[in-house]
């Protein structure tokens, strides 16, 4: 394979997954500038592949309404979104067909392209390698590695593993009318705080920022990121904290989310998607991690520091805690994060007689 050769990614999400697939494409253009690259992604997170530079063609398709479909039994909607699908694979021959999802749908799609090879992960999920013509093995142990591994399979032995998010001029205007509306005015230092994850497992105490905004409200403005399913805990921070933050959660898109970040000092967040776009854009990140393993699934760029506890039951990976109450989010505790981000952004804490406070405060049970 080539210059000028057509490939076909298929990634359809999440949100990190999706980031974590870019030096496919970045690594593709490196070996292969010519070459042409369509993407294949799902709604829910097209936005943040939709102006990478590596990229030529981003078709997005819904999974997330298709198997909506399917699970309240509207086959005739169903069928309509497959049909539409498969005409627009019709559309081109690709040389290569790279089926970095690695589900049985995606294989399923897969196999509607017009393509001779259909190249897998080794280790996919749900029979997806009866579809491909051929499975390549992981370079190594994190998800980027894994994703990358495809490559090998194109005899390409040369990897840029950096992940891309770019943010259009437009949408870096609305994230400062957001910010100056909120009073923060460019020269004053920032940390967004993402309080919600997509698994409750993730998921970090309120009550925990709400005393980690406080003890780094003498030196930062605080913003509040989020999506519209962690309002009401946003709110149980505000009230906990009782210091001023602007709160932004469920009032952005995920790219306004992303340019707000992008102007952040550092980013506090669990395992979510703008913990990946923060690491993308090279944002410092303080990232907590207890049901998912920092070595597969942590940051590689930029400034960050990843925390967690000595929980016996980490890295279960499971959506909800088998045993009901978090506890290895709940043994993070925010005394670690305070002294974290300020090791990170090498900013002289301002408020030092109140360290011992914060840290009593911090000992203080979450409620189940």
């Amino acid at each position: 394979m080539g210059v000028g050769k057509e490939i076909l990614i298929i990634r359809l999400s999440s949100i990190g997954d999706v980031i974590h697939c870019t030096p496919v494409a970045k690594t593709l253009k490196m070996v292969w500038p010519d070459c042409k690259i369509t993407w294949l992604v799902s709604s829910v997170s097209a936005d943040v592949i939709r102006y990478n530079p590596d990229i030529d063609e981003c078709w997005v398709w819904s999974r997330e309404r298709f198997e909506a479909y399917l699970k309240s039994w509207e086959i005739a909607s169903a069928i309509k979104m497959w049909r539409e699908l498969k005409n627009k694979l019709a559309e081109k021959y690709f040389d290569a067909v790279l089926d970095i999802h690695g589900l049985f749908l995606t294989g399923l799609i897969a196999l509607q392209a017009k393509t001779r090879r259909r190249i897998g992960l080794k280790e996919a999920r749900e029979l997806n390698y009866v579809f491909m013509t051929e499975t390549a093995r992981p370079l190594g142990r994190h998800v980027i590695d894994k994703y990358l591994g495809v490559l090998q399979a194109l005899d390409i032995k040369k990897f840029n593993y950096k992940m891309t998010v770019t943010l259009p001029l437009t949408v870096k205007s609305v994230a400062n009318d957001i910010l100056r509306a909120g009073t923060i005015k460019p020269d004053q230092r920032f940390a967004v705080l993402i309080p919600g994850t997509t698994w409750p497992a993730k998921n970090w105490p309120p009550e925990y920022f709400a005393v980690v905004a406080k003890a780094l409200e003498q030196d930062f403005k605080l913003v509040l990121g989020g999506g519209l399913a962690d309002v009401k805990c946003g709110e149980a921070i505000i009230a906990k904290a009782g210091v001023p933050m602007l709160n932004t959660i469920g009032r952005t898109s995920l790219l306004e989310l992303a340019a707000i970040i992008n102007q952040a000092a550092v980013v506090i967040t669990g395992d979510t998607g703008p913990l990946h776009i923060a690491s993308a854009l090279e944002t410092p990140v303080v990232a907590l991690f207890g049901p998912t393993n920092p070595l597969v699934y942590g940051p590689r760029q930029g400034k960050f520091s990843t925390l967690q506890s000595e929980s016996d039951c980490l890295f279960c990976h499971k959506y909800n805690c088998p045993k009901g109450n978090a506890e290895c989010m709940k043994k993070i505790l925010p005394e670690r994060v305070i002294l974290a981000v300020y090791q990170l952004t090498g900013i002289d804490r301002r408020n030092r007689q109140n360290e011992i406070d914060y840290s009593k405060l911090a000992r203080h049970k979450p409620s189940s």
